[in-house]
């Protein structure tokens, strides 16, 4: 009889306590930003389990499907050529909160940047694997990987310029693990720093945003407004908070309270410790995706779990950092907590490969 495959129960009870509290601080952070569109309170919280529900389904099916038919080169250019499609195309879909960020057909948007980031980690995971014994030659896999992952991250910017270090940062410690010499690195991580400057000089707008990183009250009505409110968020929520749904930065004072900034509220209304809970959460997350990789029981799957793991838990902690002040203000959701289609079905997908590939490292 063949050995059950057993996928790692603390990294699934991890991923359904993220989601359950997301549920709830959507549900709370939301309602106020709905009734201003005179819809129901609860209109987002039921969009958001709706897509919580797809994110299952997702999940389940990374789960079953063996992880090491992805490692398929065929595959891997099939969903690269979709992605840079897509994002494309996104730039001829008309603005919609002053970004062009999603595609939309009719009632429905898809944001392509965030399933440009787990195409990717799946594509530096299949390069790595095949020539491992080549990392630390540039013309075999870092030139070849990163050419690819930098003209998708130039795609990526156009949308948003947060999304575009995630998926950079994801695949440069995926390339460190392999073994690229330092000489490499520090030419790598050169040439992202003066990408990183261009790309902020070259919009008027991300200019304002590190002005109000560095001094918000500088500006505290315009561009220092949205920080100035989140860090007062924190300050009322104290070590306690103030008590699911009590929260008072949601009433339109706090923009974005549902999406990019809903750490903030978890901050206000579950205060310190529930924060910290959050943090932990996330922790565990990244011991677990770690094990995973250390203990696959091949280079594809262990490239794989590594650059998920990243992903998610190196996007949770910029997106954290950018609401207490820490990292300039740029429109990444928390994984698993904000509110977002598209987000949420790219992260359970993440998390459905990362499950499938701890069943076989037990």
């Amino acid at each position: 009889m063949p050995k059950r495959l057993i996928y790692d129960r603390w990294l699934f009870l991890t991923t359904a306590l993220l989601v359950v509290g997301g549920l709830f601080m959507v549900g709370s952070a939301s309602n106020y930003f709905a009734m201003e569109f005179a819809k129901s309170p609860s209109s987002f919280w039921f969009k958001h389990a709706v897509h919580l529900v797809l994110g299952f389904v997702a999940l389940f099916a990374m789960l079953h499907i063996p992880y090491n038919r992805l490692a398929d080169g065929r595959l891997i250019v099939g969903l690269l050529l979709a992605c840079t499609i897509g994002l494309i195309v996104v730039r001829a879909m008309p603005a919609a909160g002053g970004a062009h960020r999603w595609i939309m057909f009719g009632p429905f948007r898809f944001q392509p940047s965030e399933f440009a980031k787990l195409v990717t980690v799946l594509f530096m995971a299949w390069v790595l694997a095949r020539k491992e014994d080549k990392s630390d030659e540039p013309g075999a896999v870092s030139l070849p990987g990163l050419g690819v992952v930098a003209l998708l991250a130039y795609l990526v910017v156009l949308e948003d310029l947060g999304s575009a270090v995630v998926l950079v940062a994801a695949a440069c410690a995926m390339i460190f693990v392999a073994g690229l010499s330092w000489k490499w690195l520090t030419v790598t991580a050169a040439l992202g720093g003066a990408s990183f400057a261009v790309a902020v000089f070259a919009e008027s707008f991300r200019m304002q945003r590190i002005t109000a990183f560095l001094d918000p009250w500088a500006d505290p009505h315009v561009s220092g407004f949205q920080l100035i409110q989140s860090l007062i968020a924190f300050g009322n929520g104290g070590l306690t908070g103030m008590g699911l749904g009590q929260g008072q930065q949601k009433a339109l004072f706090l923009p974005a309270a549902h999406t990019d900034f809903i750490f903030s509220i978890v901050g206000e209304e579950l205060g310190l410790i529930g924060c910290s809970v959050l943090l932990l959460a996330f922790m565990l997350l990244f011991w677990r995706g770690m094990r995973a990789a250390v203990r696959a029981p091949d280079r594809f799957g262990s490239y794989l779990a590594l650059g998920l793991t990243n992903l998610l838990v190196l996007q949770a902690l910029i997106n954290m950092c950018i609401c207490v002040g820490l990292l300039p203000t740029t429109g990444l959701p928390l994984p698993f907590i904000s509110y977002g289609g598209s987000s949420l079905l790219a992260s359970m997908t993440a998390m459905g490969l990362l499950l499938n590939v701890s069943q076989h490292s037990n």
